[in-house]
């Protein structure tokens, strides 16, 4: 069901649902549904749809929904709202109360920060220093993930706290945005290796290559993959990929469990390595487009390589058994996350690399030597779906001039 259309899964889950609850109801019920950062869905036209489904409720009779969203101001999500019956609030609106919560949050967090590091200090914060970070989370708009980001900057458990601390003061600059003045200190710290008793020393240009290739390829995977798929994916080193998120807990969701996907826990920080809507800084900026280029290169490299693609993926040498009577665990054996993600996305990323796509060089004698593999690896994962779509991406880009019969 989470991979059909979504006005099926709609109808099927909740409208059909609801409509036999209206039916049997003797009273009406009241409900609420609370849809937490609608801004966050890929892509503008899932989000109108999102909210066009959502205003199909209201014909309910016996259920007396409300539908609570929110959302960071976009023009498409002001879109979205524009022919449907609704009310808005801002934050904006109550900046006092605003105010008065996030400096609550950060008082609790230093707090628990000094508590749980037997930090001898007193006060600490200095009340100066805490104004001056209030102010910074809450001028010109408040902004609850300022103050998150920051707790969990200066508690990530690589360095003192004290320390962590003085280094976001340092690097905080009144005059810069926001978002900003969120993530320029954090990631200014992972410019330099520090070792007791030595002065800090630059990370080399290796390196600091290695970080951006990871943060961008996170920031632009169509679904998030754990760090050992990532490490495949990209052909890296897993104690490289390790070591670069290791001081990222405070941007990314960095799961104990190494088979769970490597998040990025709010999208103002895809905003900020994309530099979107004026954020970010060239040190740091993510070239949208070669990262796209470079993602689609490394999929079909991974799909091309020896554990990648073949004739009979599975090993049955039973081309007439059905896709159910094929053992789970075989296929996910043979098909791990990274080739899985390959087979899938690879298109897509083709189509958003522009002039730096892999063309004949690499994606046509691709097709040439695994299309069907590749047909047969997508009708293993039950993704066939997504192969009609990575044809007709493949069309736009010119590649596949002779498939359209097939679209």
């Amino acid at each position: 069901m989470g991979k059909k259309a979504l006005e099926i899964q709609f109808q099927r889950l909740i409208m059909t649902p609801l409509a036999a609850i209206a039916r049997e109801a003797s009273e009406i019920l009241t409900r609420v549904i609370v849809i937490d950062a609608l801004d966050e869905c890929k892509g503008d036209r899932i989000v109108g749809l999102i909210c066009r489904l959502l205003s199909q409720l209201h014909g309910l009779g016996a259920v007396r929904l409300r539908v609570f969203l929110t959302s960071r101001s976009a023009p498409h999500i002001v879109g979205a709202f524009k022919n449907i019956p609704h009310r808005s609030l801002s934050l904006l609106d109550f900046s006092d109360e605003t105010k008065g919560d996030i400096s609550a949050f950060l008082e609790e967090g230093f707090a628990k920060i000094k508590a749980d590091n037997n930090i001898m200090e007193n006060p600490w914060p200095r009340p100066k220093d805490l104004d001056r970070l209030l102010a910074l989370a809450t001028n010109p708009s408040p902004l609850f993930i300022y103050a998150a980001t920051l707790c969990r900057f200066v508690d990530d458990g690589t360095d003192n706290p004290t320390d962590q601390l003085e280094h976001w003061l340092d690097q905080a600059d009144s005059n810069a945005s926001q978002l900003n003045g969120i993530y320029t200190p954090i990631l200014n710290r992972l410019l330099f290796v520090y070792k007791a008793g030595e002065e800090r020393q630059p990370i080399t240009s290796e390196a600091r290559a290695n970080l951006l290739k990871i943060l961008g390829a996170i920031a632009l995977l169509v679904t998030p993959l754990s760090a050992p798929a990532l490490a495949a994916l990209l052909d890296m080193n897993p104690g490289t990929v390790n070591f670069s998120l290791q001081r990222l807990h405070a941007v990314l969701d960095i799961p104990s469990d190494p088979t769970a996907p490597v998040e990025i826990l709010h999208k103002s920080f895809s905003d900020y390595l994309l530099r979107q809507e004026g954020t970010g800084i060239s040190s740091f900026q993510v070239d949208r487009v070669a990262t796209h280029a470079m993602l689609a290169s490394k999929c079909i490299d991974r799909m091309n390589r020896e554990d990648g693609l073949q004739y009979d993926m599975c090993k049955l040498r039973d081309p007439s058994k059905f896709r159910d009577d094929i053992n789970k665990d075989i296929i996910h054996d043979r098909i791990p996350l990274d080739l899985e993600y390959a087979c899938v996305n690879w298109a897509f990323h083709m189509q958003h690399g522009g002039p730096g796509v892999p063309r004949e060089d690499k994606a046509y004698k691709f097709l040439q030597k695994h299309f069907l593999h590749w047909l047969e690896g997508l009708s293993l994962l039950r993704e066939l779906p997504a192969g009609i779509t990575s044809l007709r991406q493949l069309i736009k880009v010119g590649l596949a001039p002779g498939l359209y019969l097939l679209c």
